[in-house]
């Protein structure tokens, strides 16, 4: 064996779990599916999915092994709602708190960016608190918390965290409402339009392994 050859097992081993992960969500709906920015992302990746690129395996790598280190009591804990699935990254039932990790190149310093560039992942954690409540575990505080993969941007910090409040009773009919029309949209023929604001050079189209599919008609 030669270093050549470590190259091509690593490679392989991830590619081969990303597959299996795949393969087991392709028939499911899961919260990333409801809070993912892209509807038409979410059609090509339950129909006709991708090869991810080695920069992206990587990466999801990384956050897979980063995500593997408990910080609080209950830890990749698994749970469903209305026919959504999902893994809650971090919750105490003493404290009721929940804690969403994310690895991101980019952290936010501000509510507005946090919005700006996020506002999907504050969606999860206002969704993950309503599956949380929907199975009797309270949910008193929830924050996400935002790690830098690799250096951060000058002026940034490596670590950041904003707490996320949520109205359970607001979030639910929303809720509900996306989930069905996410269902519905799964069962066409054809994937959704690419939304009218998008454009295959601004984000968050410029990290889409499917961009050239989308804008190549």
């Amino acid at each position: 064996m030669n270093a050549r050859d470590i190259e091509r097992l690593f490679i392989r081993t991830v590619s081969e779990y990303s597959r299996r992960e795949r393969e087991k969500r392709a028939n499911e709906l899961h919260l990333t599916d409801l809070t993912e920015q892209c509807m038409r992302r979410v059609w090509f990746e339950k129909h006709s999915p991708l090869p991810e690129p080695i920069d992206n395996l990587l990466r999801m790598w990384q956050g897979t092994m980063l995500h593997a280190m408990p910080l609080l009591k209950h830890h990749e804990l698994e749970l469903e709602f209305e026919g959504v699935k999902t893994r809650i990254d971090e919750y105490d039932d003493e404290s009721g708190v929940l804690i969403e990790k994310k690895f991101v190149t980019f952290i936010p310093r501000t509510q507005d960016e946090l919005m700006r560039y996020y506002s999907h992942y504050v969606k999860q954690v206002e969704y993950e608190t309503l599956i949380l409540t929907a199975n009797d575990k309270p949910v008193n505080k929830a924050f996400l918390l935002f790690v830098c993969r690799g250096e951060p941007d000058a002026g940034r910090p490596p670590i950041s965290v904003f707490e996320v409040s949520v109205n359970v009773d607001s979030v639910l009919d929303r809720f509900i409402a996306e989930s069905r029309e996410l269902e519905q949209m799964l069962k066409k023929s054809e994937p959704p339009p690419i939304p009218d604001n998008y454009s295959p050079f601004e984000y968050p189209c410029t990290y889409c392994k499917y961009v050239a599919r989308c804008f190549s008609a």
